[in-house]
């Protein structure tokens, strides 16, 4: 039987995941903070400022994240230099980090994770009037929906 590299069992371990931040060579302030209501143990937030105006907040469950990677140096991100969590190496690292400390990396979480996304925007009080997030029944979120409410194909 033929044994595989690190390399190799790590590509294996990341399909099926997507980064946060999703632009390499980015990278977020990633923490482990205990849940508020106490139903899961804890959760992991993954912060980016992207502008002085523009930061976004993403929170996962524990359970979806399947890797962090923190570089050695966040202006030269190399993921051949840095440190990997993997599986119990990753919870080890959680537990340590618990409320205490953040770092600086990037985090492959499960595509379908269920997730939360908290965005803060600097701008005008008419930007802000003007601003609405996507609606349920907007056609560029609900785009499977094919009858929109109050119009149906064909006669009526």
């Amino acid at each position: 039987m033929m044994s595989k590299s690190p390399t190799q069992l790590r590509a294996m371990a990341l399909s099926g995941t997507i980064s946060i931040p999703p632009r390499f060579p980015e990278l977020a302030t990633i923490s482990f903070e205990t849940c508020d209501d106490g139903t899961h143990p804890m959760l992991v937030v993954a912060h980016q400022k992207l502008s002085p105006k523009l930061s976004i907040k993403r929170t996962f469950f524990p359970i979806d994240v399947k890797s962090l990677f923190v570089p050695k140096s966040t202006t030269d991100v190399d993921f051949e230099k840095g440190e990997w969590f993997e599986g119990v190496q990753l919870g080890q690292k959680a537990n340590l980090m618990l409320d205490r400390t953040k770092v600086e990396g990037i985090l492959f979480v499960r595509e379908q994770a269920q997730s939360l996304l908290e965005m803060e925007a600097g701008m005008t009080a008419a930007e802000s009037a003007e601003f609405y997030p996507p609606l349920p029944e907007d056609r560029s979120v609900n785009h499977y929906n094919m009858d929109p409410p109050g119009k149906t194909a064909g006669c009526h």
